[in-house]
């Protein structure tokens, strides 16, 4: 049985915006709280009587982070009762950065300092904290214009020239904070900025590939026998879709006079009996590691994967257990079997809408007309001869048959049959 359907693309993408958006609230409570609890700490250590500005500056800090923690508890809130929308990832971005420009800012008011020195304030080294989890919300437009903002903004606030500072009676520390070092600190800031944009473009693309490519296989391991998950597991999907040549075992089935079984049957009699004769069918192929590629109405196409050998074994060993499991089931019933083995394509076709798993080329054609070559030959199997020659331990009760002639082809073939 298939694995359970995948909900769409966008809904993946959604949910994973979503669980970003919840470890940013997060953040935000656990940093504004160890910020908060590091203040009193340091101030109440300190030893200095603090000044009014030092007061005001303090209290500043405080409501600051106050007003962080309420941020990050509103988008836990908003989170956790459903009500947050991937939109509200803009607003929540551009809240932090405005708190990071304005508490600069404040600081320069209360301080009376000119803007050179804005790379002294603690809030400025917030910034890299909130570039990177803005990276987190896997939206490039977003994280570039965060870093346009925080790069303006702390642009607007440098003074445009050092005329009124004298260069040659600066001490070291005050040319540290001089205009040419500040800009040389925003341009750092914004390559760094631009290297998490860059980043953010790299995730959302592994990000939106690996959902997209999730919801592809949970479609298509719907329609695929368990066998086949483990391939799906390791293999890209374009290269399923590539396909491959190998060489295969191929197994057709059908029910002989099925038309005249049903005829008169309820449909829902019609659709038990197909699901008797489908599982002799399942399980004569998954006794002997075949895979079920299809149905096809009243009939079956089986394979059986060469890698390792074996094929040819697996093949005749299921079409004789097929044959009990069916005259176990209802003993009115008869079916023909076709057997070859040979090269073929095996990978994934059709479009996003419905991917199937199948096998297609001459082998397979050769299966097929081995198994139409039953019909009234008193043969209720046919395997070619390319099939018996790879038999390990050919099984009594079958003969050769020279010159088996196949509906559809002009050659005749050499054939093995039973009964």
């Amino acid at each position: 049985m298939g694995t359970p359907a995948q909900p769409p693309v966008s809904e993946l993408f959604r949910t994973a915006i979503t669980r970003a958006e919840w470890a940013i609230a997060l953040l935000r409570l656990g940093m504004s709280s160890a910020l908060a609890v590091l203040l009193v700490l340091l101030l109440g250590g300190s030893g200095i009587d603090p000044t009014e500005m030092m007061q005001r500056q303090a209290a500043f800090a405080m409501v600051t982070m106050a007003s962080y923690f309420l941020l990050g508890l509103g988008f836990v809130v908003l989170i956790r009762t459903g009500v947050f929308r991937t939109w509200m990832a803009w607003p929540s971005a551009l809240v932090d950065c405005s708190f990071i420009l304005a508490g600069v800012w404040v600081s320069l008011q209360n301080l009376d300092l000119s803007g050179h020195y804005i790379w002294a304030f603690p809030t400025v080294w917030l910034i890299p904290i909130v570039l990177a989890s803005g990276a987190l919300r896997f939206n490039p437009v977003l994280q570039v214009v965060m870093v346009l903002l925080l790069v303006t903004g702390l642009l607007i606030m440098l003074p445009i020239t050092d005329a009124a500072r004298e260069t040659d009676t600066l001490s070291p520390l005050e040319f540290l904070f001089g205009l040419p070092p500040n800009l040389m600190r925003l341009a750092m800031l914004l390559i760094a900025g631009l290297v998490l944009v860059f980043a953010s473009v790299l995730i959302r693309r592994l990000l939106w590939r690996f959902i997209a490519e999730s919801e592809v296989r949970g479609r298509l391991t719907r329609f695929l026998p368990e066998q086949l998950e483990d391939r799906l597991a390791t293999s890209d999907i374009e290269a399923l879709r590539t396909g491959a040549a190998q060489q295969m075992g191929i197994m057709f089935v059908d029910i002989r006079g099925f038309t005249a079984l049903s005829e008169g049957l309820p449909p829902e009699e019609v659709s038990t009996f197909l699901t008797g004769f489908r599982r002799c069918v399942s399980a004569a192929a998954e006794a002997h590691h075949g895979l079920v590629d299809k149905f096809i109405g009243d009939g079956a196409l089986i394979v059986f994967d060469d890698a390792q050998g074996g094929a040819a074994d697996n093949a005749i060993a299921a079409a004789q257990t097929l044959l009990a499991q069916v005259n176990a089931w209802r003993r009115d019933v008869h079916v023909g079997v076709g057997l070859h083995l040979g090269q073929v394509f095996a990978g994934v076709v059709g479009d996003d809408g419905r991917l199937e798993f199948t096998v297609v080329g001459d082998a397979v054609n050769v299966a097929s007309r081995l198994e139409a070559a039953t019909k009234g030959s008193g043969h209720a199997v046919f395997a070619s001869d390319t099939l018996w020659q790879s038999v390990s331990h050919p099984p009594a009760g079958w003969s050769k048959v020279d010159a088996l002639a196949l509906p559809g082809r002009a050659e005749t073939v050499a054939a093995w049959g039973r009964a």
